[in-house]
């Protein structure tokens, strides 16, 4: 018994340094976000989150489908269970059956604000209320 006592601290120990103790609805910082014309285009990085878990940018676009992702930094911790927010001119663009985000520029050549946030999701897919 002792000796599974102390897995178990040892476990949660891990956990606590390595970062991964992070509660849902905390903004996850130095997220990159991608975006790529779908299919195919080759996705470039837009914008950073803040400490807040925030990002904006103004892209220049050409007609067609386009995709945004998140990716985190190679040596930073960073959860599986993160969530996107995001918005294109103002509107919300919600994931796809797969979490896939996309939305279409129907204009020839113009821009886009794209703005939201990057933060911890629970296993559930839920996000907990913020206090």
């Amino acid at each position: 018994m002792t000796s599974i006592l102390r897995l178990i601290a040892f476990i949660g120990l891990a956990l606590a340094v390595s970062g991964a103790a992070i509660n849902p609805g905390e903004p996850i910082p130095g997220v990159d976000v991608n975006l790529g014309k779908n299919p195919g285009g080759t996705a470039i990085v837009i914008a950073t989150t803040d400490r807040e878990g925030r990002f904006s940018a103004r892209v220049r676009v050409e007609r067609g489908e386009y995709a945004v992702s998140t990716a985190c930094a190679p040596r930073q911790s960073c959860p599986p269970n993160r969530q996107l927010t995001l918005t294109v001119d103002g509107r919300p663009v919600r994931p796809d059956a797969r979490g896939q985000y996309f939305f279409p520029v129907g204009a020839s050549l113009g821009t886009v604000m794209l703005s939201g946030r990057v933060e911890i999701f629970d296993r559930w897919g839920r996000q907990e209320p913020r206090r």
